[in-house]
């Protein structure tokens, strides 16, 4: 059971940095096809609102193919979420001063729904 740490690390900075895209592509498909002309004010709004809903339904198939195809073994998909959750921890302190966001049980869904896809995305590898 050996943790391959530049997997999970790689893999983590891999799904942080697609689960960012899909924040940005989710507010570029409202703003530009389902509510379009708006003020940026309410594409900002709408980014603030979405973004722990788009969390948790594109986290958890990046998740598990970040865990499947990087990590490729169950204990490095652990330790990948667990990097991955110690760096949102951080972000999400550091943010609480201006923090309007997500309740806490939508944040503890995406967490939960993450650490099952890697689970599951590491048992598959």
């Amino acid at each position: 059971m050996k943790i391959h740490w530049g997997r999970a690390f790689a893999g983590a900075l891999i799904a942080e940095i697609a689960q960012i895209a899909a924040a940005f592509g989710w507010v570029a498909i409202y703003s530009y096809l389902i509510n379009p002309g708006q003020p940026m004010a309410t594409y900002e709004a709408h980014a603030q609102a979405s973004g722990p809903w788009v969390s948790i339904f594109a986290g958890a198939p990046i998740f598990y193919a970040a865990s499947r195809w990087i990590a490729r073994s169950r204990p490095t998909a652990l330790a990948l979420f667990a990097i991955f959750f110690v760096i949102e921890s951080a972000l999400l302190v550091g943010m609480m001063e201006s923090w309007t966001g997500a309740p806490v049980v939508l944040i503890g869904l995406s967490y939960l729904t993450k650490l099952c896809a890697c689970a599951l995305g590491g048992r598959h590898a």
